[in-house]
């Protein structure tokens, strides 16, 4: 039950940051829209509930560009990140020590040379298998695809037609935001040879 001192919040960029503070994964603009509408079921017409129901995708975007903005002008320590399409508050990664500190976190685990390469070539040839990956770095890969699945920056995405059906590989949302990307497109162009 609310407490009927606080007021409701009035803004819909307010309600949309609140969702992302307490949503436990990354939220889609759908998926806060969707949430908007399930706020607003029972609702009074004409109450702020009922309003923010009729937030498209696109006014819920603007809002999120807004709040990122907000954020970027602050001295907080906090931003607004996409991953895949879907929106989180993450600390700034200056601040990251002292955050480690607090959650007594390890530190990031730094991909060796061979994990880079391998991680490159999924992330450009996607879906790729086993075999095509060594084809390009000329050497086995079979223990550092173990620690790409393990570490969550890449998947098992399907299966080859080839004989034996050999799994094809790709990234994951985990990648997207361990590379700070918003999606695959971020990616910088391969040179020309």
């Amino acid at each position: 039950m609310s407490d009927p001192a606080l007021p409701a919040p009035d803004s819909l960029q307010a309600v949309i940051g609140a969702m992302l503070f307490a949503a436990p994964e990354p939220l889609s603009p759908e998926a806060l829209r969707k949430a908007l509408q399930a706020a607003a079921q029972g609702a009074e017409p004409g109450s702020p509930a009922a309003a923010f129901a009729e937030a498209t995708p696109a006014q819920i975007k603007g809002y999120l560009a807004d709040i990122a903005a907000t954020l970027a002008r602050s001295d907080l320590g906090l931003a607004l990140c996409e991953e895949g399409g879907r929106f989180a508050f993450r600390s700034v990664p200056a601040a990251g020590p002292w955050v480690r500190a607090l959650v007594k976190a390890a530190p990031p685990q730094r991909l060796s040379r061979a994990a880079l390469e391998t991680l490159a070539i999924i992330a450009y040839r996607q879906p790729i298998s086993r075999a095509e990956i060594e084809s390009v770095r000329g050497v086995s890969v079979d223990h550092t695809v173990r620690a790409l699945l393990e570490l969550d920056l890449i998947r098992a995405v399907g299966r080859s037609e080839l004989p034996g059906r050999p799994f094809l590989y790709g990234t994951t949302a985990s990648f997207l935001e361990h590379f700070g990307l918003r999606s695959l497109k971020d990616l910088d162009p391969v040179p020309e040879a």
